[in-house]
């Protein structure tokens, strides 16, 4: 419930005392005590009750002054007083400079104040622990300061499928306390326009969580400049009354992976630069981070973060291993380091001459320590998505070479290769490919995957080696200038044992094109998280899970299926 803050700006100038050198000599004022000039003020309703400063209300000016027997009051917005105690009233908002001249001007003080606008502050409350939707009756409530009592009138809107009294189809009420239930699930926005004396109030938004009764699986997703966000799995359920909820938390500049582990959603931030930078900038300009979520965003954990690091350090595609108690991520194009899941409130520290991480072990793995360096690894050779699967290490790579590069730890040399270290046996896949994005479905055996280059979104079947196309973007121009040549239209790919979901961001609407006729022509090019049946991966298949949304990373707990 928020709380009413009751401000008393006050501010005095000192006054430094002096010998008075003759009766007949000039008066400054800052020869006086500061308790020679002084003044208090408060303010009160018409009906005689205290009230916060705000537009209306009738401000009671003390005289505290142990000088003078004429006073003159400034009010700081064109009036004036010249009784001892007045009581005036501000008819708009700001903060007003009040000045108290004493005598003539001989003496004064200045102070100052401010008025608030009336602003309702609204509340609700139900009897359970949480709101559910179609079960938990709210109760909306509002504190209004009305300090000149004028005639009060109330406009509520609520979501599509509200029910109360009072409360129309069109989710429509006049009343002063409503009391709802929400017939749709997610983060609800309730709006009240209040008109004080028939002037119209600036409105107010709520924001309401409504949870599912039943438990379900969650998608959480990135959105391009917005928050973290996230929207219950359900089947058979209207798509109006699925809502998505606001988890409350900025998504960072490019999220570009997602991973949820135990009870957290983990999120990789690559920071700003995602592409190639001037090697001068490189030390610099890191700004990414890894943060976690608990499932509910019921707080905010910092883990590890390179702002002013070496932006090729960011933190571009991560990976949890509840076993070993680690997180991976990969930087840009060297290779994978890893920290305890424990680990908090860290700096990613490099040292400039060895070049090793400052007070960490050395990269789990690295381009030059593996029996593919100069045979399908280059350098330069750009990180995509990564993971382990049956012990064996599954790397992604684009941009200067491309493909699944898979191996056992074992295979991980410490060192860099040198000639007649061998090549790891769980060999090379999809070597044509520019891996963005990637995800197994390992009871299947089938891999999905983003190819960069040919825009596309592909299954590849590992029992038979087929590699088919779900999705083709082949004439889709890059976005916004991502990534520069390394384009980024696809990143998060998701699987909940029935669909595979991804990511996916479109070109912008040519300029002078009306976006309705664009998409029209261009279906496939409108940004969104789009969806495909496991058991039938088809173009015909794919829906728009969650159209007009720029995403980066996304991924599914689960837990609750």
């Amino acid at each position: 419930m928020k709380q009413i803050k009751y401000f008393s700006l006050v501010a005095a100038i000192l006054f430094v005392a002096a010998a008075l050198q003759s009766c007949d000599e000039d008066i400054k004022p800052e020869e006086f005590a500061s308790e020679a000039v002084d003044f208090s003020y408060y303010a009160m309703t018409v009906d005689g009750s205290s009230i916060h400063y705000v537009v209306g209300s009738d401000i009671h000016f003390v005289n505290k002054s142990i000088v003078g027997s004429a006073w003159e009051w400034d009010f700081g917005d064109g009036a004036s007083s010249q009784e001892k105690n007045p009581v005036h009233r501000y008819s708009l908002p700001g903060t007003y400079k009040i000045v108290l001249r004493v005598d003539g001007g001989d003496h004064l003080l200045e102070k100052q104040i401010y008025i608030s606008p009336i602003v309702p502050v609204v509340t609700y409350t139900t009897s359970g622990d949480a709101i559910v939707y179609n079960e938990s009756e709210v109760l909306f409530d509002v504190r209004l300061e009305n300090p000149e009592n004028e005639e009060v009138t109330y406009a509520w809107t609520f979501p599509s499928g509200t029910q109360g009294e009072g409360v129309d189809e069109s989710g429509l009420s006049s009343d002063a306390s409503p009391s709802v239930v929400f017939g749709s699930i997610g983060s609800q926005r309730v709006q009240l326009t209040v008109s004080v004396g028939g002037e119209a109030l600036t409105p107010v938004n709520v924001n309401v969580r409504v949870n599912y009764n039943l438990p379900a699986p969650t998608l959480y997703y990135a959105v391009k400049g917005g928050n973290i966000m996230s929207k219950k799995i359900i089947a058979d359920i209207d798509p109006l009354l699925n809502n998505p909820f606001d988890m409350g938390y900025r998504s960072g500049k490019h999220p570009l992976s997602l991973q949820f582990s135990g009870d957290r959603l983990y999120v990789f931030d690559a920071g700003t630069f995602t592409g190639f930078v001037s090697e001068s900038l490189i030390p610099t300009v890191g700004d990414g981070e890894i943060f976690a979520l608990p499932a509910d965003g019921s707080g905010k954990e910092n883990i590890i973060n390179n702002f002013g690091g070496n932006t090729f350090l960011d933190f571009y595609y991560g990976y949890i291993d509840e076993d070993a108690g680690m997180i991976y991520w990969s930087d840009r194009r060297n290779g994978v380091l890893r920290i305890p899941m424990n680990t908090r409130n860290t700096k990613l520290v490099r040292t400039t001459d060895s070049g090793q991480l400052e007070g960490w072990e050395p990269y789990f793995f690295q381009n030059t320590w593996l029996g593919y360096y100069g045979v399908g690894i280059g350098w330069g050779n750009h990180n995509g998505p990564f993971f382990k699967h049956n012990n064996l290490w599954w790397w992604g790579k684009h941009t200067l070479g491309s493909g699944i590069f898979r191996f056992e730890e074992t295979d991980i040399l410490g060192r860099d290769k040198v000639e007649g270290d061998p090549v790891p046996v769980g060999g090379r896949i999809l070597s044509d490919r520019k891996i963005r994005g990637m995800v197994l479905d390992k009871q299947n055996e089938v891999l999905y995957y983003a190819d960069q280059a040919a825009f596309r979104v592909r299954k590849y079947d590992l029992n038979v080696g087929s590699d088919a196309t779900i999705v083709n973007y082949r004439s889709i121009a890059n976005t916004d200038g991502e990534g520069g040549t390394e384009a980024i239209f696809v990143t998060g790919m998701a699987l909940d044992g029935e669909y595979l979901y991804w990511a996916f961001r479109g070109p912008k609407v040519p300029e002078g094109v009306d976006p309705e006729e664009f998409y029209l022509e261009n279906p496939m090019f409108r940004s969104g998280i789009k969806r495909v049946p496991l058991a039938d991966p088809i173009l015909d298949n794919v829906e728009y899970y969650i159209p007009d949304v720029e995403v980066y990373g996304i991924a599914i707990d689960q837990s609750l299926r």
